[in-house]
């Protein structure tokens, strides 16, 4: 059986800025991922490419070019208000989201932490939330279903006054970084964040970290499938990061 992984971020860029290495590394191991994005990203830069009028339709097509980039089997942008995804009515988005995994039965989920990432963002905080709650409705039915959520890498949140969640689960992106990358540079809007995006993966190593919601594992892990009943197949190619230890 092929596992799937849905990952449920906020506006477009957050999958390759957050996620890519992850998305890329598991669609290589045969992972079905599933990439919802909730809003349309219209109250975002424009890097004086289009009017801000038209900022939500090109942010659209960037969004659709990194999940190629990054390989992911299935994208929704559902187009809720970017910068005001808080005023959508939950309820609404939890059945959406309550849906999405009865008919894709994901082995992981993985979202934001309730602190909303490193800038904190409301938009990251409703997202965090949505998906918490729709996930404990599904583990009802589904117990084994795991939540994740993005997180930095110890030594970033020891020096931080952000409440980052702590990381159990450290994903070697080694061989996917170049990906992410370009993930992250096809949208062309937001090539102001560069920067930043750069001096934040500097920081993070060769990884993408994860807490797990309500586990502890004994020690911290090197996959999001680690003791789940469906498992990635085996990576076609080597990651470094974890051999060189």
């Amino acid at each position: 059986m092929r596992p799937t992984l849905i990952v449920v971020t906020a506006h477009p860029d957050d999958e390759a800025f957050g996620f890519g290495g992850t998305l890329a590394r598991y669609g290589w191991q045969r992972v079905r991922t599933v990439l919802v994005t909730l809003t349309d990203g219209a109250a975002g830069q424009t890097g004086g490419l289009v009017p801000q009028a038209n900022l939500a339709a090109r942010r659209q097509a960037e969004l659709y070019h990194s999940a190629r980039i990054l390989g992911v089997s299935h994208v929704e942008q559902w187009g809720a208000p970017d910068g005001a995804l808080n005023t959508v009515p939950p309820e609404s988005l939890v059945a959406r989201l309550l849906a999405l995994f009865r008919a894709e039965r994901p082995a992981v989920i993985a979202t934001f932490g309730p602190e909303g990432g490193g800038n904190q963002h409301p938009d990251h905080q409703a997202a965090s939330a949505l998906v918490t709650a729709a996930w404990r409705r599904w583990r009802e039915d589904a117990p084994q279903t795991r939540l994740a959520y993005i997180t930095v890498a110890p030594s970033v949140a020891e020096q931080s006054d952000i409440p980052y969640s702590h990381a159990h689960v450290r994903v070697d992106i080694s061989a996917a970084l170049a990906v992410k990358r370009a993930a992250f540079y096809a949208h062309r809007t937001q090539k102001g964040d560069r920067a930043y995006y750069e001096a934040y993966q500097q920081a993070q190593g060769p990884f993408e970290w994860f807490h797990l919601v309500d586990e502890t594992p004994p020690a911290r892990w090197n996959d999001l499938f680690t003791n789940l009943p469906v498992q990635p197949k085996e990576a076609p190619i080597t990651f470094l990061a974890e051999e060189s230890e």
